[in-house]
Protein backbone atom coordinates (compact mmCIF):
# COMPACT_ATOMS: atom_id res chain seq x y z
CA UNK A 1 0.00 0.00 0.00
CA UNK A 2 1.18 3.33 -1.11
CA UNK A 3 -0.09 6.20 0.33
CA UNK A 4 2.45 9.53 0.92
CA UNK A 5 2.93 11.64 3.26
CA UNK A 6 1.47 14.98 2.77
CA UNK A 7 0.70 18.41 4.81
CA UNK A 8 -2.43 18.53 6.85
CA UNK A 9 -3.39 21.22 4.92
CA UNK A 10 -4.49 19.00 2.01
CA UNK A 11 -6.28 16.54 4.30
CA UNK A 12 -8.14 19.81 5.61
CA UNK A 13 -8.94 21.20 2.15
CA UNK A 14 -9.96 17.83 1.04
CA UNK A 15 -12.62 17.94 4.36
CA UNK A 16 -13.71 20.98 3.25
CA UNK A 17 -14.27 20.63 -0.57
CA UNK A 18 -16.37 17.89 0.83
CA UNK A 19 -18.46 20.57 2.25
CA UNK A 20 -18.91 22.38 -0.41
CA UNK A 21 -19.66 19.41 -2.78
CA UNK A 22 -22.95 19.44 -0.57
CA UNK A 23 -24.10 21.91 -1.45
CA UNK A 24 -22.57 22.05 -5.15
CA UNK A 25 -22.91 19.10 -7.54
CA UNK A 26 -21.26 20.33 -10.12
CA UNK A 27 -18.36 20.91 -7.65
CA UNK A 28 -18.92 17.60 -6.50
CA UNK A 29 -18.24 16.13 -10.01
CA UNK A 30 -15.26 18.54 -10.54
CA UNK A 31 -13.57 17.37 -7.51
CA UNK A 32 -14.11 13.48 -8.83
CA UNK A 33 -12.96 14.10 -11.90
CA UNK A 34 -10.02 15.86 -10.80
CA UNK A 35 -8.98 13.08 -8.37
CA UNK A 36 -9.50 10.51 -10.92
CA UNK A 37 -7.28 12.29 -13.50
CA UNK A 38 -4.96 12.90 -11.10
CA UNK A 39 -4.85 8.78 -10.62
CA UNK A 40 -5.11 7.74 -14.28
CA UNK A 41 -2.38 10.22 -14.86
CA UNK A 42 -0.37 8.42 -11.91
CA UNK A 43 0.76 11.89 -10.59
CA UNK A 44 -0.42 14.20 -7.67
CA UNK A 45 -0.92 18.03 -8.08
CA UNK A 46 0.35 19.97 -4.98
CA UNK A 47 -0.78 23.98 -5.15
CA UNK A 48 1.01 25.00 -2.35
CA UNK A 49 4.33 23.92 -3.46
CA UNK A 50 3.36 24.39 -7.35
CA UNK A 51 4.40 21.38 -8.66
CA UNK A 52 3.60 17.84 -10.00
CA UNK A 53 5.05 14.80 -8.52
CA UNK A 54 4.97 11.38 -10.18
CA UNK A 55 3.26 8.19 -8.42
CA UNK A 56 0.16 7.92 -7.15
CA UNK A 57 -1.79 4.77 -5.74
CA UNK A 58 -5.65 3.66 -5.67
CA UNK A 59 -4.90 3.25 -1.77
CA UNK A 60 -3.63 7.39 -1.67
CA UNK A 61 -6.57 8.30 -4.14
CA UNK A 62 -9.00 6.34 -1.96
CA UNK A 63 -7.53 8.20 1.18
CA UNK A 64 -8.50 11.84 -0.69
CA UNK A 65 -11.86 10.52 -1.94
CA UNK A 66 -12.35 9.62 2.17
CA UNK A 67 -11.33 12.75 3.05
CA UNK A 68 -13.74 14.55 0.62
CA UNK A 69 -16.62 12.08 1.20
CA UNK A 70 -16.25 13.11 5.42
CA UNK A 71 -16.75 16.24 4.46
CA UNK A 72 -19.63 15.60 2.47
CA UNK A 73 -21.01 13.70 5.36
CA UNK A 74 -20.30 16.08 8.18
CA UNK A 75 -22.28 18.94 6.13
CA UNK A 76 -25.47 18.10 6.99
CA UNK A 77 -24.64 16.67 10.31
CA UNK A 78 -23.82 19.85 11.06
CA UNK A 79 -26.38 21.40 9.75
CA UNK A 80 -29.17 19.13 11.73
CA UNK A 81 -27.15 20.07 14.47
CA UNK A 82 -27.17 23.82 13.81
CA UNK A 83 -31.43 23.36 12.97
CA UNK A 84 -32.06 21.13 15.99
CA UNK A 85 -30.13 23.62 18.36
CA UNK A 86 -31.52 26.68 17.40
CA UNK A 87 -34.69 25.00 17.77
CA UNK A 88 -34.46 24.41 21.85
CA UNK A 89 -33.54 27.67 22.01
Amino acid sequence: MKVWQKHPIYGILHVLFGVVAYFSPVFLIMILSYQLLQYFLGVRFFAFEQEIRQGNSLEHTMLKLSEIAAGYILAPVCLLTWNMASDTA
